[in-house]
């Protein structure tokens, strides 16, 4: 199994509180570990999405490859990329695509404040002449979710959060 490990530095969804005093974050290890059932290198989105599924913001973008970003169905449409000519608008990091059997963690800082609210971490994969996976995998943005294996449906095997 290769390792895949980035971490991001800077505090995601800083933006999301909106307070004249600074917010407290925690940063969160997010764990994909891809499935076997593919060949090549898959695309996929971890991003987040509030208690009514509407769009927050990207964590990171696996694949650099701007055209396949339309197959990762559910982000493409909530990021309203579909709009624009230029996929440098989308929030977040990317880098290369996922193998099968890959480990990849990502580091980010969430604000506390958005923890047991009712959001969501979700992935999206897709993959070059295969099928589309929009929600492959979620899991509540919750403390209780810690340590919690999701099992994906497509070509994530599982998705992890770790407080």
């Amino acid at each position: 199994m290769t390792r895949l490990t980035l971490t991001l530095g800077v505090s995601a969804l800083a933006a999301l509180a909106i307070t004249a005093q600074p917010t407290a974050a925690r940063e969160v290890k997010l764990t994909t570990v891809m499935a076997r059932n593919f060949i090549g290198g898959a695309y996929a989105v971890l991003y987040l999405v509030d208690a009514e599924g509407k769009y927050e913001t990207t964590f990171h973008v696996f694949g650099t490859t701007q055209r396949y970003y339309l197959h990762l169905r559910n982000w493409y449409r909530a990021t309203d990329l579909a709009d624009v000519d230029n996929f440098a608008d989308a929030d977040g990091k990317s880098g290369p695509s996922v193998r099968r059997g890959e480990v990849a963690e990502i580091s980010v800082e969430i604000a506390d404040e958005l923890f047991d609210k009712g959001y969501m971490l979700r992935i999206d994969s897709t993959l070059y002449e295969g099928r589309d996976y929009g929600t492959d995998a979620e899991v509540p943005l919750a403390t209780t979710s810690s340590g919690v294996e999701i099992e994906g449906r497509g070509y994530v095997k599982t998705l992890r959060l770790d407080l």
